[in-house]
């Protein structure tokens, strides 16, 4: 179930989405099944993301939300078995994905490799995992 969360200067609905609907195709294309990808967006406050001191965050962040953010903070959770060709090749993707690529873009991609039984979500009603079947257990709920 990988998981990618941006954190950016405010974006678009369509912004959003457009990114979404990229990211969701590429790791799809790579052998995630497409319901299990999940993509979030936060902004960040005002004043509340700093490189060098400097503040990428401004007061005026929020008044004109746009296409394209000027940076992001990712956090990509990924399957362990993952390489690093793969994660570098997301890496990329996510770059493109938001569009940064002038001097002024500031990225940076951040890769948590997740076990599958460390990640639940509901599944008709109740909390499941993508753990193997404990031993003594049957595969249907409930057993």
């Amino acid at each position: 179930m990988p998981t990618v969360e941006v954190t950016s200067d405010p974006l678009t609905p369509s912004a959003r989405l457009r990114t979404a609907l990229r990211l969701t195709r590429w790791l799809t294309a790579r052998g995630s099944a497409t319901a299990h990808v999940v993509v979030s967006f936060r902004t960040a406050e005002p004043m509340a993301y700093f490189t060098g001191g400097v503040p990428l965050t401004t007061w005026q962040d929020g008044t004109d939300d746009r296409s394209r953010p000027r940076w992001a903070s990712v956090v990509c959770r990924v399957h362990p078995d993952r390489d690093h060709a793969y994660r570098a090749a997301l890496a990329d993707e996510v770059r493109q994905a938001l569009g940064l690529d002038g001097d002024d873009a500031h990225l940076t991609v951040r890769f948590e490799p997740t076990e599958p039984g460390r990640m639940f979500y509901l599944d008709a009603g109740s909390m499941t995992s993508a753990d193997a079947v404990p031993a003594g257990r049957g595969p249907q709920k409930g057993q």
